[in-house]
């Protein structure tokens, strides 16, 4: 039900948990950390009311193109943010298209004492950034029929409160976000058919 590694990592290479997928991609992580320490040992908890982590998301939160996909974001809630936390930014991926890391939806500027997001919520001074599929806002699951593919939701806790300008451009927001981020949580769901 929760991702809750605790591990050390290097704040410039593993700021955001995309760094990986998203430089095989084309869209690397830029730019150092401006946080006052080299390491990113605080994980929280990601949980969801609706499912598990690394179980089936429910369908009404797929595209329309699936029966019962209404698209709507799922609710998320999270618990033991580090110190510091100004704000929250998500950002949600599939690790498993053909092209290599799909981030489907950047959001940021969520209030720093938030611990939850209800479904489909749409909150009052946040940006969003460009998706890879150059879209403002959430792109919900979609996976070709007959695939099914993980989509991850992370929420980073940053030190600042907007890191970035509304529409920015993919490695502009992720940059900012990796720049900012002071502990990170996580919860994945599959989604599509077998």
């Amino acid at each position: 039900m929760m991702s809750k590694d605790r591990r050390p990592i290097p704040a410039a290479a593993g700021a955001l948990a995309l760094a990986g997928a998203l430089v095989l991609s084309g869209c690397g992580l830029i730019g150092q950390p401006q946080t006052s320490s080299a390491e990113l040992s605080e994980w929280f908890t990601v949980t969801s009311p609706v499912f598990r982590d690394g179980r089936d998301l429910p369908t009404r939160y797929g595209c329309t193109k699936y029966p019962g996909g209404v698209g709507a974001t799922p609710p998320l809630r999270w618990s033991g943010i580090p110190a510091g936390t100004r704000s929250f930014a998500i950002v949600m991926d599939d690790p498993d298209a053909a092209t290599g890391a799909h981030v489907h939806w950047v959001i940021a500027g969520i209030d720093g004492t938030t611990q939850q997001l209800v479904e489909g919520a749409r909150l009052p001074k946040t940006v969003e950034g460009l998706n890879t599929s150059e879209k403002v806002g959430y792109t919900p699951p979609c996976p070709p029929k007959g695939e099914q593919h993980r989509f991850r939701f992370t929420i980073y806790a940053l030190d600042t409160e907007v890191p970035f300008r509304n529409g920015a451009q993919l490695k502009e927001s992720l940059g900012a976000i990796a720049k900012h981020t002071v502990g990170r949580g996580r919860i994945t769901g599959k989604f599509g058919s077998n």
